[in-house]
């Protein structure tokens, strides 16, 4: 059985809801249940941005495939789209009527797919931040919904 070493220790300042490194390993994202994002320099073991905008417990976040921006989902209902050099919010993209569970970039960033407890799964045009696609389907809440490596399923 392989064991893992402890590397580091980021001090998160509330209940952190998921972690997600970026696509070079060089940076991790934390959701937190007080509505911020940090984005975390691995090397330094520090916080480089702390992003905040959402009203509520950000459920997820994760990098974009160039590592360039995060998309954020949050219980305020909205999916946020920031930068991740700046650390400024670039888009809110709305249209889900409840909590956002998860939100994922397609492998080639154009595209985002949100799940809710709204029942829907969304497409999200990442360029122009309007919602392309809603599927209908479920009777109860999705937790999760992510693009196929292909990005031709859902």
């Amino acid at each position: 059985m392989k064991y893992f070493k402890l590397l580091k220790i980021f001090y998160e300042y509330s209940g952190v809801e998921n972690v997600k490194f970026s696509p070079d390993g060089s940076k991790i994202v934390s959701s937190s249940i007080d509505g911020s994002i940090r984005i975390w320099d691995i090397e330094l073991g520090k916080e480089i941005h702390k992003l905040k905008g959402h009203l509520n417990w950000v459920n997820d976040a994760k990098f974009s495939p160039d590592g360039n921006m995060v998309v954020s989902a949050s219980r305020d209902n909205t999916i946020r789209l920031w930068d991740v050099r700046s650390g400024k919010q670039l888009k809110k993209l709305e249209g889900h009527s409840n909590c956002v569970t998860s939100a994922q970039f397609s492998s080639d960033g154009n595209t985002i797919v949100s799940s809710s407890w709204d029942q829907t799964i969304r497409l999200w045009d990442v360029k122009s931040g309007r919602n392309v696609k809603i599927l209908h389907g479920h009777s109860n809440v999705i937790n999760d919904a992510q693009f196929s490596p292909d990005c031709q399923t859902i």
